[in-house]
């Protein structure tokens, strides 16, 4: 593997471009990289306009070249009811370009039955070499998702998704980044039969900056945000590599990479 792989980070591991259509998602993830950059590094918008969107309709109407080395969409907001006929515009545009397109979403079961539909009918004999759905999910248990992701789908759907995705004849992959609990391992089991391509597994990074801890009861502390924080100490990381590394479909993300000082296969 050459020098310029192995130092591809972030979402460069998973393709060489992103294109995102807005500011804000809806999803109130309490530990969003993205909300960090918008609201505290960058100054896009204020903390609470994150939870509310505003799509910026010049990304959704312009015409899009080709990507190399493949495009993730989207990769700083989700697809949602509110957003979809927009992703749809640009998902088709991005295939009509000829590219590979990376679909990474929490999925919704009204938003992904229609995309995988759409690209079907829309690119008949192209869709197979040129999609792949990445779904997220941090935990198999819907009382962490629904603490740490609070407008986000439950396990149940997003299972549900992937399994549509797969049955449909998609390639299809899962990011468990971060990992909400101690057990990454519960979703790799949940999903590895309908996973075509990698199940990925990383931590929280930078969880002081990151973590939004509005309203948050001394009870959810205790039951959710001291366990991940510690859960980051690199004794458990290693203890979660140990315990999955010989999983045929495993993939360790940058962050856990950087922590354990290790190479990309």
């Amino acid at each position: 593997m050459s020098k310029e792989a192995k130092e591809k980070t972030g979402t460069k591991e998973w393709a060489g471009d992103n294109v995102n259509i807005q500011i804000g998602c809806e999803n109130g993830c309490r530990y969003c990289y993205a909300r960090d950059n918008a609201v505290r590094r960058f100054k896009y918008c204020r903390p609470n306009e994150w939870n509310e969107p505003r799509i910026n309709h010049s990304k959704v109407d312009k015409s899009y070249g080709y990507f190399p080395d493949g495009v993730m969409f989207p990769s700083t907001h989700d697809i949602t009811p509110k957003n979809l006929s927009e992703c749809l515009v640009v998902i088709n545009r991005l295939l009509d370009a000829g590219n590979k397109v990376l679909i990474v979403s929490k999925p919704r079961w009204s938003c992904i039955t229609v995309i995988c539909e759409s690209i079907k009918v829309n690119f008949p004999n192209f869709w197979q070499n040129k999609v792949t759905f990445r779904f997220t999910t941090g935990s198999t248990s819907d009382a962490v998702l629904k603490f740490w992701e609070p407008n986000a789908p439950g396990f149940t759907e997003r299972w549900a998704c992937l399994k549509y995705a797969y049955e449909a004849g998609f390639d299809t992959s899962v990011s468990c980044e971060p990992y909400l609990d101690a057990h990454p391992e519960y979703v790799y089991a949940a999903t590895e039969s309908l996973v075509t391509d990698k199940i990925w597994v990383g931590i929280l990074r930078d969880f002081d900056n990151r973590v939004v801890m509005d309203s948050v009861t001394f009870s959810e502390k205790a039951v959710y945000v001291r366990p991940l924080k510690a859960l980051q100490n690199p004794m458990f990381v290693k203890t979660i590599y140990n315990n999955m590394k010989e999983l045929p479909k495993i993939e360790w993300k940058d962050s856990i990479r950087e922590v354990l000082n290790l190479e990309k296969n």
